[in-house]
């Protein structure tokens, strides 16, 4: 059901947008309200309340797990496994150059969601290497601007559905089979690989970025398209800022750095830029 434009609601949900774009840099343009009406919907229902007091409460700063729960809400977190295919890029040339040279290599998932992407980093990494010598070469940290996605990720366990086309071979070599205390049968990811992997809560558009170091390898992947022109290209920049020199940027292969200005320079695979 769409909400009429003069009600009480959809000036509610004016505000809660507003205030997601300020304090997130999520942005859902006039067509998508609805989306964001829908998503907000068990927000509702969970707290027993409706979208003016919502925007009330985030105005006013009144109830920080309600803001907690909004933004957990206006976030898509779809993702799997080995999305995309630039994982033999980034084992075969990537990574083996890198690796070639540095000691240990610092690679971000920007966007971890529930961690497929940061464990799908460190299984390539394992396939190169080793498990044996994986902890020293190799430290992975996935973010996200969703608490509760982020529990799931530092969980690691994975429904069956979840793992649908992994190949036969990585789930047997960096999965266990667990039932107990889960509600379908799923699997855990193997603790090798959940030792390289650290997970936390941040922010995009909260700038600067609390990291001592930067990385050799950033993946920001399907999550560009969430921020207006000008937040995707300070985004994007600050991104560079924070790669180490001869570093690459890994974005979607359906998202393009072209209309944006920045020093990242092309790679033979779509979707990855190198720093100079």
């Amino acid at each position: 059901m769409v909400i009429p434009a003069e009600s009480e609601d959809h000036r509610a949900l004016e505000k809660i947008s507003a205030w997601l774009q300020q304090r997130t840099g999520i942005f859902y343009p006039p067509a998508k309200m609805v989306t964001l009406q829908h998503k907000l919907f068990k927000v509702c229902l969970q707290h027993r309340t409706t979208l003016p007091q919502i925007a009330s409460c985030l105005i006013n700063g009144t109830d920080r797990a309600l803001c907690l729960q909004v933004i957990a809400a206006a976030s898509t977190n779809h993702t799997a496994f080995f999305r995309e295919e630039i994982w033999d890029y980034f084992k075969d040339h990537i990574l083996r150059e890198l690796l070639a040279t540095q000691k240990q290599l610092r690679i971000w998932s920007a966007a971890a969601s529930s961690g497929e992407e940061a464990y799908t980093i460190a299984m390539c990494a394992a396939e190169l290497v080793g498990l044996a010598t994986l902890k020293q070469k190799i430290a992975i940290l996935g973010t996200d601007i969703n608490f509760k996605v982020l529990k799931r990720a530092e969980e690691g366990i994975y429904t069956s559905e979840q793992l649908d086309g992994l190949e036969k071979d990585i789930l047997q070599k960096y999965f266990t089979f667990v039932s107990s205390n889960f509600e379908k049968k799923g699997y855990i990811i193997l603790d090798k690989l959940r030792e390289v992997c650290l997970f936390r809560r941040l922010n995009l558009k909260k700038r600067p970025w609390p990291f001592k170091k930067r990385f050799h390898v950033i993946f920001c992947r399907n999550v560009l398209y969430y921020f207006d022109k000008k937040e995707r290209e300070e985004i994007i920049n600050a991104l560079w800022d924070q790669t180490e020199p001869g570093g690459y940027l890994v974005v979607s292969v359906t998202e393009s750095l072209a209309q944006i200005k920045c020093n990242w320079q092309k790679t033979p695979q779509i979707g990855v830029y190198r720093k100079g």
